[in-house]
């Protein structure tokens, strides 16, 4: 071997260190698990005492990254491998790696990549409500999905993102984009139709960014994450259990209680049985008609979650209990499927005070004699982006119980609520950010009024 113009002879031990060194130069061209290239993070609470998962979606040439919290790095772990539906009867792609890793309510300040998430408060003061987000695309029924004036989610998501929440709670209803409008519609906007990946950042993710970066979230399935639509996409990214192998008994997921001592939340799902029957609906593709029994399977679930009801507690499920809608066909004032206000109605305990939905593509604030009341207040928030719902009028009477204070309301817009107190005070915020619904809950107590 030549060094420096001299003759080096190679004995037993030279020839031993010169492979190593050759075998590390090798090893180190040889391909090995990409640095995660991160598409999407959050923080969503899952389980009791606030309990949280921190989740990423990565490329699919991503491994898994690592986040720091204090002292400790935490590796996080496969939740769902890229490739093709498994699970939803839609088949639809996913080139994307997703990873997830459960934190302790005790955990400190999480940093992922340099980038700070946001961690569980130990109380909440500010909640963002909002839901059914998503660009309507199919057939006739279809928005401008590059045009704010039709579909808002992207500003209201930032607007809600400026108002610095504690929390967001999602009341279901994420992906729109179903089918083409091609040759349907008068005008049809550029985009991905289906349910694969490519659909959903554009429908969810890439406009929720910020407002992922601000606050924990509570995710609640609507019907269009069921098995039949987007429930691929509902499993792989934003539901709080485990990647599992198949859908659901009857299409309807675990309940869980998550939140605080002093503010619980008890999220059902209900998905399977929020009947698509509104006014811009063409197929009924997302009924739920076909559940068998279906109060003894709510009863069921909801038994599961009742012992831990011990706090004050908003239920949130994204078909209402008890709202109103119009007819598509009749254009009649109608009460909204009361599935649930029969099947559960008379198991609610004392510390229930409020029901959260969204489903119906409007704004309602729905009270029944106040604090005294055995019916629990309902709010619906499903004006959060999707074509709206014609508006119908405030009822006199829901479920055989009458109606003491209402407030219906045709616009986009999205929550904030304020704990006062044992109280909440609450605003509706339009795409231009002003208030056009102010409201209190005081216990059972639910009083809106719409802004002059």
């Amino acid at each position: 071997m030549l060094f420096k113009g001299r003759t080096i002879a190679l004995n037993g031990f030279n020839r031993f260190a010169l492979m190593l060194v050759a075998l590390g130069i090798a090893n180190s061209l040889l391909p090995g698990p990409a640095a995660a290239k991160t598409l999407a993070a959050w923080v969503e609470l899952i389980g009791f005492d606030m309990e949280a998962s921190v989740r990423t979606i990565v490329t699919e040439e991503s491994a898994c990254p690592q986040f720091r919290s204090g002292a400790e790095t935490v590796q996080m772990q496969v939740r769902a491998e890229p490739g093709p539906s498994v699970l939803a009867e839609k088949q639809a792609e996913f080139p994307v790696r997703v990873c997830e890793a459960k934190v302790p309510s005790a955990w400190g300040k999480i940093t992922l990549e340099g980038v700070a998430l946001p961690v569980p408060a130990a109380e909440f003061k500010r909640i963002v409500i909002l839901g059914d987000t998503g660009c309507r695309i199919k057939k006739k029924n279809t928005q401008d999905c590059n045009e704010p004036k039709y579909w808002p989610y992207p500003r209201l998501a930032n607007q809600a993102a400026d108002a610095r929440p504690d929390l967001v709670i999602h009341v279901g209803d994420y992906l729109y984009r179903e089918k083409s409008c091609q040759g349907r519609a008068d005008e049809c906007p550029e985009s991905p139709v289906g349910y694969g990946w490519n659909v959903w950042e554009l429908d969810f993710f890439a406009p929720s960014s910020r407002l992922l970066a601000a606050a924990p979230w509570i995710m609640v399935r609507g019907n269009h994450e069921t098995c039949k639509r987007a429930g691929e996409g509902w499993f792989r990214f934003l539901d709080h259990g485990p990647f599992p192998k198949k859908c659901p008994n009857a299409d309807i997921g675990v309940s869980f209680v998550t939140g605080s001592k002093r503010l619980r939340f008890a999220v059902m799902d209900s998905a399977a049985i929020a009947k698509d029957n509104d006014d811009l609906d063409e197929e009924d593709d997302a009924s739920s008609g076909d559940v068998e029994n279906p109060d003894a399977l709510l009863q069921q679930k909801f038994e599961q979650i009742a012992g831990k009801l011990d706090a004050p507690t908003w239920l949130l499920s994204h078909a209402p209990f008890n709202a109103v809608r119009l007819n598509k066909d009749t254009d009649a004032d109608e009460v909204d499927d009361t599935i649930q206000q029969r099947a559960l109605g008379s198991f609610l305990p004392a510390t229930v005070k409020l029901i959260v939905s969204g489903h119906v593509h409007a704004f309602e604030a729905i009270s029944f004699n106040g604090a005294n009341s055995a019916h629990v207040p309902q709010l619906v928030v499903g004006d959060s982006g999707t074509k709206l719902a014609r508006e119908p009028h405030v009822p006199n009477n829901v479920s055989g119980a009458a109606v003491t204070s209402g407030v219906v309301l045709s616009h986009f817009g999205y929550m904030v609520w304020d704990r006062e107190g044992t109280n909440w005070d609450g605003q509706l915020f339009d795409e231009r950010g002003s208030p056009t619904v102010r409201c209190k809950l005081i216990e059972r107590d639910l009083i809106c009024k719409k802004e002059d």
